[in-house]
């Protein structure tokens, strides 16, 4: 690692055939996605890794630094993925639906009345603020399965957990979150 950060290519290939592997299973494991995904991907981290090798303080452990950007790479292919499936069907509210010539979609009206938004506004407010009240390691999986919906199993990978300790985290992490928002009306 050394002597690649030093700008030895030739090291920096041998880190690639011995860590390589090990990326592809995150990205298998992270991603459920086949193998030339889990190979473009791996290329994405490698390249990543040769670009910050230079920053790269070397008294880190390589391979704790080398599975935070696997895990960065896969959350955010798993972000793209997520997006590209919500934004897949589109419908014009101006075009008349296939097959017919004059049927039409009228939007429901999405008005909420401006009492209600402001508390539910309010309420937001309050549950963002005790979620940064939440301890580290409560936190970071409450948010990583609530905001992002990331499965048990991707929170285990991204935090090197055991679901089991996930899981239980998750739920305690809850718990916390009632009892702070307990006084809050909805």
């Amino acid at each position: 690692m050394l002597r690649a950060k030093q700008g030895d290519h030739e090291a920096f290939r041998v880190l690639v055939e011995m860590f390589s592997d090990r990326v592809m299973r995150v990205m298998v494991s992270v991603l459920h996605c086949d193998r030339a995904m889990a190979e473009d991907l791996c290329q994405e981290v490698f390249l990543r890794v040769f670009k910050g090798l230079p920053e790269f303080d070397g008294e880190g452990r390589f391979v704790a630094w080398l599975h935070t950007i696997a895990m960065n790479v896969a959350i955010s292919e798993y972000r793209r993925r997520r997006t590209m499936k919500r934004d897949r069907r589109t419908v014009s509210i101006d075009a008349p639906i296939a097959g017919t010539d004059d049927l039409y979609l009228t939007p429901s009206g999405r008005e909420v009345d401006p009492g209600e938004r402001a508390h539910q506004q309010e309420f937001l407010a309050r549950v963002r603020e005790c979620v940064r009240q939440l301890p580290d390691e409560f936190r970071a999986a409450v948010v990583l399965r609530d905001m992002e919906s990331l499965s048990y199993e991707e929170i285990a990978a991204a935090l090197q957990l055991p679901p089991g300790t996930v899981r239980s985290r998750i739920h305690r992490g809850r718990l916390l979150l009632q009892e702070m928002l307990r006084g809050f009306d909805r």
